[in-house]
């Protein structure tokens, strides 16, 4: 059984697959295995790949190249990836990011000294301006608060998280297919929730690309206001379900507000915003300013307050300076 098995979508990106597949093959961790999705690439990202695993020969064996029959998203390939996989532990990586040498040989290390089923680590986020620290949730050793903590957080992601792969089984897990944004915060809520002990490593060990322009996060769309709406929708029904909603009900809260936010800049979205999970209006005010901005969480207690009348006047008179080029402060 390899240790570790590291699941890898491509689709389209090859600028960047030669540094991620080689910065995965000169792991120091040896007993692996590497698991490429390909979601029917229209470019050269598979031809490069292969290139590149002919400079590794050592890890032929641990290589599996698989196709998708019709591109169907990350989320589609991820699964396929997680039935395929045979590993102790389990992990994801984008195939436009790239990762440390030693990242998979310290989380797993770390992940077996205290029998861990989950084991995360903090990473770098490359931008225009540069590389820069990221801290991942700050770790505390009560899996409520932790997951209480991870709930409030802006960044909830799969490829700083290495699993183990009883939990997937054991819970039946796997990524909805039909979300392809917020798919992560799906998946990673429910594999904390049913994990008994998780670890982490205070190291930056994997590098997120922002600079992909193709990347689905570059691409604003109404898919993204619905897949996440659905996720976090989806995500409070579950915890309902298992009678656990009030211990995570202020931080499921906010993110629900920062879903519906924009609503209230329509006065056509009104009743939506106020139908849509009311619990959460309780919590308008003590959101996170990183999930909603100070005016949105006034306009949106007014009208929870019945005073849509004056958030409509105010929109009206912002729609006008917008209108003749003025940006109000």
């Amino acid at each position: 059984m390899p240790e570790v098995s590291v699941i890898i979508p491509v689709y389209n990106v090859e600028a960047y697959i030669e540094r991620c597949a080689r910065s995965l093959f000169e792991q120091t961790l040896q007993n692996m295995e590497f698991i490429f999705v390909d979601d029917c690439s229209t470019d050269r990202s598979i031809t490069l790949l292969k290139k590149v695993i002919e400079d590794y020969p050592q890890r032929k064996k641990q290589i599996h190249i698989w196709s998708l029959e019709r591109n169907s998203g990350p989320s589609v390939a991820r699964n396929m990836g997680l039935s395929m996989a045979s590993g102790e532990y389990i992990i994801f990586c984008d195939s436009d990011d790239w990762v440390e040498r030693e990242m998979y040989d310290k989380l797993y290390t770390c992940a077996s000294r205290y029998h861990a089923d989950i084991c995360y680590c903090d990473f770098y986020m490359v931008c225009q301006d540069g590389i820069m620290r990221m801290e991942s949730v700050a770790y505390v050793n009560d899996k409520v608060e932790l997951l209480k903590r991870y709930l409030a957080e802006g960044l909830t992601v799969m490829w700083n998280m290495l699993v183990k792969r009883d939990v997937y089984l054991q819970h039946k897990l796997k990524y909805p297919d039909d979300i392809v944004y917020c798919e992560d915060f799906w998946l990673s809520v429910r594999l904390m929730y049913f994990s008994n002990k998780i670890i982490k490593v205070c190291e930056p060990l994997y590098y997120y690309n922002r600079l992909n322009q193709s990347s689905l996060l570059m691409k604003p769309m109404k898919r993204t206001f619905t897949d996440e709406l659905h996720a976090v929708l989806d995500t409070i029904k579950f915890f309902s379900e298992r009678g656990d909603i009030d211990l995570y009900n202020k931080e499921l809260s906010w993110r629900i507000l920062k879903v519906k936010q924009d609503m209230v800049l329509h006065p056509d979205e009104y009743q939506d915003f106020l139908t849509i999970y009311p619990n959460s209006h309780a919590y308008i005010l003590s959101c996170p300013k990183f999930f909603c901005n100070k005016k949105i969480k006034i306009m949106m207690w007014m009208l929870v307050h019945k005073m849509g009348w004056i958030i409509s006047v105010i929109n009206y008179i912002r729609n006008l300076y917008h209108k003749v080029g003025i940006i109000p402060v």
